[in-house]
């Protein structure tokens, strides 16, 4: 950034941006939110998932404030009619962030957002995800194979990028050439060789894995599944005996699969290449702080008519540490398939989805509603969370 760009930041914006910065950070703030409106520009923070609002500013800084965050994260301060993303690094309190911000033109200026990422959020041991102990030993099992496609699904923030870096490091081993395409590179792991994805030079998803078939791996991880080229070349290494990871936007494992066959893969390939697939969510935990036992309206309790859980159903009041919402972090919900003959024969044999849905039912071992009316059992979320999640908690929906 030149001089010259830089004197025209106020004085003051420098350390507006670093004390925003820093309070979000303490208030376990996962996004930053800057929004312009007519007359004031208001701040916002995601913590566990939700959207508070915390503070409004008047406009006259905000052009200031943009300019130093588009500084901090090397970009063009001049530019505000197209969208930009780039990232910052900061440390604070001993801890290295990574600060991926994204640029947006509104009607009333800039809006910007700022994701907080830090090592110690991504990277955690899979014992610590949420996942039950049936689910951790067939977890296991299925990264265990020497080669195949396993599939992670879950809409955008649900925690599949947690789940990736942890398979992956948990994987991690010398006699192992592992090889990430990323878009972008959230956290560097040592000895495993990362790939930034850039479209500008043709770098694409398809093209990377194209490249790094010739580099003898063991296993890739395919940040995402975007498009049919990178869908297909995912399968293609799958069934050239590599074992491969990579994520996917769908809701359930029948979606996946008419998906993959919209992009033009053969049913063959997919009953063949596709190993398992992992449905994840997040919900909130109850605070710890000012949790209390309370009892289930008549209609969540016929939720359980069928259970042998034993209740302790728990609820946060609200306090100072979870800002009053009566929720203080996140734990993942599980939904594991391994792909079996069943499965397999119902994709080539072309049977209708609700059959394959239900051959799909019986072959899982718990859902992911089922896992979720557990962890509000134990007290861990709450029913209303898990609805909130989950949707409908009906058994015609499971």
């Amino acid at each position: 950034m030149k001089k010259k760009e830089e004197e025209v930041i106020h004085a003051g914006a420098s350390e507006f941006v670093d004390n925003l910065i820093h309070s979000a950070i303490e208030s376990h703030a996962s996004d930053i939110h800057l929004d312009p409106g007519r007359d004031t520009m208001q701040l916002r923070y995601r913590v566990d998932g939700v959207l508070y609002p915390v503070k409004t500013y008047p406009m006259s800084i905000q052009e200031e404030m943009a300019a130093r965050v588009k500084v901090l994260a090397q970009l063009d301060i001049t530019e505000r009619r197209v969208p930009q993303d780039g990232h910052i690094e900061i440390k604070f309190k001993e801890k290295e962030y990574n600060l991926r911000v994204s640029t947006a033109p509104s009607v009333f200026g800039e809006a910007i957002v700022l994701r907080i990422l830090n090592r110690e959020d991504i990277l955690s041991k899979l014992d610590n995800l949420g996942f039950d102990q049936d689910q951790l030993v067939l977890i296991r099992e299925l990264i265990a194979s020497p080669h195949g496609l396993i599939l992670n699904t879950g809409p955008t923030g649900s925690g599949k990028t947690t789940l990736m870096y942890s398979i992956l490091d948990e994987l991690n081993e010398p006699s192992r050439n592992i090889i990430t395409l990323e878009d972008p590179v959230e956290l560097e792991m040592e000895n495993l060789r990362q790939i930034q994805i850039n479209e500008v030079v043709n770098l694409t998803f398809a093209n990377a894995v194209r490249a790094v078939l010739r580099q003898n791996p063991d296993i890739i991880m395919l940040g995402e599944i975007r498009d049919a080229d990178t869908g297909q070349m995912a399968f293609r290494a799958a069934l050239s005996g590599i074992l491969v990871f990579s994520t996917f936007h769908t809701y359930d494992v029948v979606g996946l699969v008419i998906r993959m066959i919209e992009m033009g893969v053969p049913r063959s390939v997919i009953a063949y290449g596709l190993t398992g697939v992992v449905s994840t969510r997040l919900v909130r935990k109850v605070c710890t702080s000012c949790k209390e036992p309370y009892q289930l309206s008549e209609s969540d309790r016929s939720l359980y008519a069928n259970s042998n859980t034993p209740g302790n159903f728990q609820k946060g009041k609200g306090c100072d540490v979870c800002i009053g919402s009566g929720y203080a972090g996140r734990t993942g919900i599980f939904e594991i398939v391994a792909f079996n003959d069943d499965i397999r024969n119902g994709i080539l044999e072309n049977i209708p989805n609700t059959q394959l849905r239900d051959i799909i039912a019986r072959s899982r071992k718990k859902s992911l509603r089922h896992i979720a009316l557990e962890r509000a059992a134990q007290g861990v979320t709450t029913i209303e969370e898990v609805r909130k999640v989950i949707g409908s908690l009906s058994e015609e929906t499971r």
